[in-house]
């Protein structure tokens, strides 16, 4: 492992407020969406809000494997992993008050709506190309 690059991504990761989210769907084939990362602190675990019945969450039901991507200009984080969908009250209060953005238009129940639901992204390996430097190792 680089550990300089593995440095620079954890502080560019700081950085970005979104990210495409891949999963793998009922047919076995990749499905991008957009994501808000909430409050990432580095490249190891990444955590997002959803709602509970949203494809992402039907489909990491059934197969927990995900990849997350972030890029800006000329570097570029594709992180490969694991998922886990939270949904118990204690975990959603825990992350309710970092994620305030668009509770309430997407949560109208806010903290307790049914709907919300927390998913952790846990990396296993780690694809860079950072400051012209591309290296790629597991976690």
């Amino acid at each position: 492992m680089n550990t300089e690059l593995f440095e620079k991504a954890n502080e560019l990761i700081k950085t970005f407020k979104y990210a495409s989210f891949g999963v793998v769907d009922e047919n076995g084939y990749p499905s991008v969406s957009a994501v808000s990362l909430q409050n990432p602190e580095n490249i190891s675990e990444l955590y997002f809000t959803t709602t509970i019945d949203s494809n992402k969450v039907k489909r990491l039901q059934k197969n927990n494997k995900a990849s997350i991507n972030c890029y800006t200009d000329m570097n570029n984080i594709t992180l490969v992993g694991d998922a886990e969908i939270f949904s118990d009250q204690e975990t959603k209060s825990r992350y309710w008050q970092n994620w305030v953005e668009r509770g309430a238009d997407v949560y109208p129940g806010g903290v307790s709506d049914p709907t919300y639901c927390f998913i952790r992204f846990t990396t296993k390996r780690v694809s860079l190309w950072i400051d012209d430097v591309g290296v790629t190792f597991a976690l």
